[in-house]
C-alpha cells in the first residue's frame, strides 16, 4: 500500500509538471498571426517572473512576442519567434507596451518647402491639415514633427491606413528649456551621453589622387597624436574615424577603374586601422573617361551607412581634385540634396578642392561646406596641385582647429556655469557650440509614446516616405529579375528590339510562370506586367514602355535603360548587403526598402 501511494504521488507530480509546461501559449490574432508587444516606455523592464523585481532593460521600441495567460498585471513574452518554445523568456508590465500586429512602417521626408506634420486624434483632422496646412480649434493635436528630423532615421510603426492618412505610433518628446533659453539663473546638468567626435574621410581615389594618400596619412597620424595628448587621464578617447574612397562611372569601358565607392574602414575608435588603410591604399592605374567624379555618391554613402552618434560632433572631410559628375548621375544627386541629408543628421562638411592655380571647378565643394545654416557651417580650402606641403598644412590646421572647438564644447558641457560668459567664442564657433549643447540636452529628454493620425501629404507636398517590408530572399528574387532585364537591354543594344523582347519574355516566363506569348501580348507596359505579378512593390517610374514603343528604339535608348537599371541594381544590392539595414522578425531577415531604390 505504501509503495502504491508513492507511485501515485510520483505520477501526480509528473502530470503537474506537464500541465505547467503547457500552461503558456503564444497569443495570436484571429488570422493566426502572432501578436507582438512594442515597448513604449523608456524605462521599461523585462522581469524574470510575474512577481520578481529582478530583470533586464526592455529597450524603447523593442519588439517581443506575446504569450498567455497574464498574471499580476504582467504578460509573459518571448524575445524571438517561439518555434518550439513553451516557457516565457520574461514578463512585461501591461502599461509598458502596445500591441503591434503589422510590420508596415513609414518615415518623415525632408521638411524643405512644407509645414511640419501634426499628429491628430482623428483622421478627419489629419485630412483637413493635409488640404490646408492648418485645422480648426476643435481638432486635438497630440504631437508635432520635430523642427529637424531625428538624428537616427526612426521608422514609424503603422496600425492602420485610411486613404491618404496613416494611424501610427510616435515618440513624443517633452522638451525641457535649453541652457541658453533658461537665462543666467537657469541650471543645466551634465551631458546625458559622452560627447565625442565622429569623423569620416571621403577621398577621391582616381589616378591623379594617389600622391595625396601618404600626406593625408601623415596628417591623420599627427592629429591622432594631438588627440591622445589632450585626452590623457580621460576614461575614454571620444574620437571615431572612418575612411571611404570614391571614383567614377566609366560607361565606355576603356579602363577598368574598379569600384564606384568603397569603405576602406567603416567608423571605428581604432584609429590605427584608418591610418593602415590609408597607408596601403592604391589609386586607379588609369584615369576615368572625363574629369568629373562620383563625389555625390561618396558623400551619400558616407552619410547613410555610418552609425552616427546622436550626441557627437559629426564631420565629413572631403578631399578631391575633380568636381561632381552631373552627367553620370542616375540618382539625381545635387548639392542641395546632399546638404539636406546632412542636415537631418547634423553633419558638417570640411572640403578640400585640389586643382591648378586657375581652377574654376570648386563651386560645389565650396557650397557643400559653406551654404549651410550657421550651426552646420563647415570649412572650405582650395589647394594648388603642385603644393603638397600646403595641403598638409591646411589639412592639419583644419583638424586641430576643429578639435579645439570640440574641447570648448566639452568644457561647457561639464561646467555649465561658464555659459554665462560666451564672449571668448568667435562668430563662427558660437552657433555650432550652442547647437551641440542643445543636442546633448535632447539626448536626455523625456520621451513618451502616442498613437495618432497623420497625413501622407501636406498641401500636395510629400510628408512621409514609403517603404516596402520584405524578406531578404524576396528582394534577391527581384534583383535577379532586374538584372535579367538589364541583360536583355544589352542584347537589344546590339541586336535590336526582337532580341530585347525575346530575352525579356523568356526571363519573365520562368519567374512569373506565364507563357512567353502572353508577355507583352497587349498594350501593357513592362511595369504594369511586373506590378500585376507582385514583382515591383511600387508603381515604376522607369519601365513605362510597351512593345510598340520598344520597336522604335535606337541603341541610345537601350544604353539609357541599361545605365539606369545598373544604378538601381547597385543601390539595391548595397542596401540588401548592409547588415545595418536588416531587421529580424520571427527569426527571418527582412528589410525596409525605400521606394526610390526600385526602378
Amino acid at each position: 500500500m505504501h509503495q502504491l501511494t508513492i507511485l501515485l504521488l510520483a505520477l501526480c507530480g509528473i502530470v503537474a509538471n506537464i500541465v505547467h509546461a503547457g500552461e503558456f501559449q503564444l497569443d495570436k490574432t484571429i488570422e493566426n498571426i502572432p501578436k507582438k508587444a512594442l515597448i513604449i516606455k523608456p524605462d521599461a523592464k523585462l522581469f524574470e517572473s510575474e512577481s520578481s523585481q529582478n530583470g533586464e532593460e526592455a529597450p524603447f521600441i523593442q519588439l517581443y512576442f506575446l504569450m498567455t495567460p497574464e498574471k499580476n498585471n504582467r504578460v509573459p513574452v518571448l524575445k524571438t519567434f517561439p518555434k518550439d518554445k513553451t516557457q516565457p523568456e520574461g514578463w512585461l508590465e501591461k502599461d509598458s507596451f502596445v500591441e503591434w500586429n503589422t510590420v508596415q512602417m513609414i518615415n518623415f521626408e525632408p521638411q524643405t518647402g512644407r509645414e511640419r506634420v501634426k499628429i491628430y486624434a482623428t483622421t478627419e483632422c489629419a485630412k483637413e491639415f493635409s488640404r490646408l496646412g492648418k485645422t480648426t480649434a476643435e481638432c486635438q493635436v497630440l504631437g508635432e514633427e520635430p523642427p529637424q528630423n531625428p538624428q537616427s532615421r526612426l521608422f514609424i510603426p503603422l496600425f492602420q491606413r485610411q486613404a491618404e492618412t496613416y494611424h501610427g505610433g510616435f515618440i513624443r518628446i517633452q522638451t525641457p528649456p535649453t541652457p541658453l533659453e533658461k537665462g543666467k539663473t537657469g541650471e543645466i546638468s551634465g551631458p546625458g551621453k559622452i560627447l565625442g567626435y565622429d569623423l569620416i574621410l571621403v577621398v577621391d581615389s582616381t589616378l591623379s589622387m594617389g600622391q595625396y594618400f601618404q600626406p593625408t596619412m601623415r596628417v591623420l597620424q599627427s592629429f591622432i597624436q594631438v588627440v591622445q595628448n589632450t585626452m590623457q587621464g580621460e576614461v575614454a578617447k571620444p574620437l571615431n574615424i572612418g575612411l571611404l574612397f570614391y571614383r567614377d562611372r566609366n560607361l565606355l569601358h576603356k579602363c577598368d577603374i574598379g569600384y564606384l565607392t568603397h569603405w576602406a574602414q567603416p567608423l571605428t575608435s581604432d584609429t590605427e586601422k584608418v591610418t593602415t588603410a590609408l597607408g596601403t591604399a592604391q589609386a586607379t592605374h588609369c584615369d576615368s573617361e572625363d574629369v568629373p567624379e562620383a563625389v555625390f555618391d561618396g558623400l551619400s554613402r558616407a552619410i547613410i551607412d555610418t552609425p552616427w552618434k546622436s550626441s557627437h560632433f559629426k564631420t565629413i572631410l572631403l578631399i578631391g581634385d575633380a568636381p561632381p559628375n552631373f552627367d553620370k548621375n542616375p540618382m539625381n544627386f545635387s548639392v542641395s540634396s546632399i546638404n539636406e541629408l546632412a542636415d537631418e543628421k547634423s553633419i558638417r562638411f570640411f572640403t578640400f578642392k585640389i586643382g591648378p592655380t586657375d581652377d574654376q571647378d570648386f563651386e560645389e565643394f565650396e557650397a557643400l561646406a559653406l551654404q549651410r545654416d550657421a550651426h552646420l557651417k563647415g570649412r572650405f580650402s582650395r589647394i594648388t596641385q603642385a603644393d603638397i606641403h600646403q595641403f598638409e598644412t591646411d589639412l592639419m590646421d583644419a583638424l586641430t582647429t576643429e578639435w579645439e572647438l570640440f574641447n570648448k564644447t566639452l568644457e561647457l558641457s561639464k561646467n555649465p556655469e561658464q555659459i554665462e560668459s560666451l564672449s571668448h567664442l568667435t562668430e563662427y564657433e558660437l552657433p555650432i557650440i550652442i547647437a551641440q549643447l542643445q543636442q546633448i540636452e535632447r539626448s536626455k529628454e523625456e520621451r513618451d509614446f502616442v498613437k495618432g493620425w497623420i497625413p501622407r501629404k501636406v498641401k500636395n507636398k510629400l510628408a512621409f516616405g514609403e517603404y516596402i517590408f520584405m524578406r531578404k530572399v524576396d528582394l534577391k528574387l527581384r534583383l535577379l529579375i532586374i538584372e535579367s532585364i538589364l541583360t536583355a537591354a544589352e542584347a537589344g543594344m546590339v541586336d535590336g528590339a526582337d532580341a530585347f523582347l525575346s530575352a525579356v519574355r523568356e526571363t519573365l516566363a520562368v519567374h512569373l510562370r506565364m507563357k512567353t506569348a502572353d508577355i507583352f501580348s497587349g498594350n501593357e507596359t513592362l511595369g504594369e506586367i511586373l506590378r500585376k505579378a507582385n514583382i515591383l512593390p511600387f508603381k515604376t517610374e522607369l519601365l513605362l514602355f510597351t512593345q510598340e514603343e520598344i520597336n522604335t528604339w535606337k541603341p541610345v535608348d537601350y544604353e539609357r535603360l541599361n545605365q539606369s537599371l545598373a544604378e538601381k541594381l547597385r543601390y539595391l544590392r548595397e542596401f540588401s548587403n548592409n547588415p545595418n539595414n536588416l531587421r529580424l522578425f520571427e527569426g527571418v531577415p527582412y528589410l525596409y526598402v525605400p521606394k526610390g531604390y526600385f526602378p
